[in-house]
């Protein structure tokens, strides 16, 4: 059974502002990027000049869409009606889009939320608009996820087989059709509502809770992962990510370094805010090489070996004598080392060759890590840099990306993974910012790959 008990993990390296471009007063929610804007979904309408409502009055949404230079749209005219639509949700091509909407069944009879597919076609409309299979007029399919390759789904939903109100389900296309709805379970369902899940490429699941963690608040986000066969037991994120208020969903990017979340924090209307890092960019970081301390020395020029008539040595730095023409030493530090093969005529007692070989031993300029090849989760683990060599830099500002979407700053960082994997673990290293504005701060950055697994693995 995978039970994690961990401390929260702080985010400060993370800010969240509100989107001021997209609020209107009214409710704004389900943020994520689309080409070069953002689709989401809203209580604004196009639909004359009175929003949609349902039987009690509450206003109804509709996916709009704000390109770059803030105008914004419903972001496809023919899913504007009197009833819900949203939110929508695509494969990491945006070649597939899976989206929510209330629709009139026979008998002028409105259905609940459903779950609708549609592809896009070279011209870039949205064609071959398709039901999902396990709609249900008993049941709300809700606030759909795309998993990157478009063939796996997450939604909520409140089935009759649920823990609570709405869970989260998953659902994979085989051979062209979507299997059953699996409920995710207990790890990650409670007794009250999750909606709103969000599949991020690296495998880590989010979604938002009201029954979870004792919460009495409301509605918080959480995170799980899907590893060994079995569900993680869901984790709640920590500041800036969760407030006192309600939050409702989150996006992030596949580096983790910009995203969107929906919460009521600072207002009585739901809003979407745009989270962001400090985190410079690492551009092409590089594998860490290794600076080689062990030689064999052994000169080619040497045609024949008598040790009858002959004894050979190595002098090194004309202080260190190493017996044997052929021998195998570790360097004790990097330099400039004379490596002298001594071959001696025995017979004669005479010295007879004495062949120099340069021997240069150098630093590579890079950014070091020292930390363990594998990790148990769980496991507190030191990242150290402190053996960094860049010469060239004047004064460092140490940057951590630990390839989970937790980053750190400093010569020496501590660490905690909370699910097994592969990681890559980035260290950029940059030249702190000069005081004269044109000076660009240069960055060096090196990567190590760690297992991260299970404890006694």
């Amino acid at each position: 059974m995978l039970i994690l008990l961990l401390p929260v993990l702080s985010q400060d390296y993370y800010k969240v502002l509100k989107q001021s471009r997209i609020s209107t007063g009214l409710n704004e929610a389900a943020a994520i990027p689309y080409e070069d804007g953002v689709v989401y979904i809203t209580e604004q309408t196009s639909v004359g000049a009175k929003a949609p409502t349902d039987a009690v009055g509450r206003r109804l949404y509709t996916i709009f869409f704000m390109g770059k230079n803030g105008q914004k749209k419903p972001f496809r005219e023919e899913l504007v009606s009197e009833e819900h639509e949203g939110p929508v949700s695509f494969s990491g091509d945006y070649n597939t889009m899976v989206f929510c909407q209330q629709r009139f069944s026979a008998g002028s009879r409105v259905d609940p939320l459903g779950l609708y597919f549609a592809d896009r076609n070279e011209a870039g409309e949205w064609v071959n608009e398709r039901t999902f299979e396990f709609n249900t007029p008993e049941a709300w399919l809700f606030s759909p996820s795309l998993s990157q390759d478009g063939r796996t789904l997450y939604f909520a939903a409140n089935f009759a087989d649920g823990l609570g109100g709405f869970d989260i389900y998953r659902s994979k296309l085989k051979s062209g059709a979507w299997s059953t709805p699996e409920n995710l379970g207990p790890k990650v369902n409670s007794e009250g509502n999750e909606i709103y899940p969000f599949i991020h490429p690296l495998g880590r699941l989010y979604f938002s809770s009201d029954g979870r963690d004792d919460n009495k608040a409301g509605f918080d986000l959480f995170e799980t992962a899907f590893t060994y066969g079995e569900w993680f037991e869901a984790i709640k994120l920590s500041t800036p990510m969760n407030s006192l208020s309600d939050e409702y969903q989150i996006w992030f990017s596949d580096d983790f370094k910009k995203g969107f979340l929906t919460s009521n924090r600072r207002s009585r209307s739901k809003d979407i805010f745009e989270i962001s890092t400090s985190i410079p960019d690492f551009e092409s970081p590089e594998p860490i090489k290794k600076t080689f301390y062990t030689y064999m020395l052994r000169d080619k020029m040497l045609d024949t070996v008598d040790t009858n008539l002959f004894s050979y040595y190595w002098l090194i730095n004309d202080t260190l004598e190493l017996p044997g023409h052929e021998v195998i030493y570790k360097f004790p530090e990097p330099g400039l080392y004379d490596c002298k093969l001594m071959v001696y005529d025995i017979q004669l007692d005479t010295l007879v060759v004495q062949n120099t070989i340069p021997l240069p031993i150098e630093l590579t300029e890079q950014a070091v890590i020292v930390c363990p090849d594998t990790i148990a989760i769980g496991t507190p683990v030191e990242f150290d840099g402190t053996s960094t060599y860049l010469p060239g830099f004047d004064d460092y500002l140490y940057v951590w990306d630990f390839g989970d979407g937790s980053f750190g700053q400093g010569k020496q960082v501590i660490h905690t993974y909370l699910y097994p994997g592969r990681y890559r673990v980035t260290l950029g290293v940059q030249e702190r910012q000069k005081n004269r504005r044109d000076d660009t701060p240069e960055m060096r950055s090196n990567f190590k790959d760690v297992t991260v697994v299970q404890p006694g693995q």
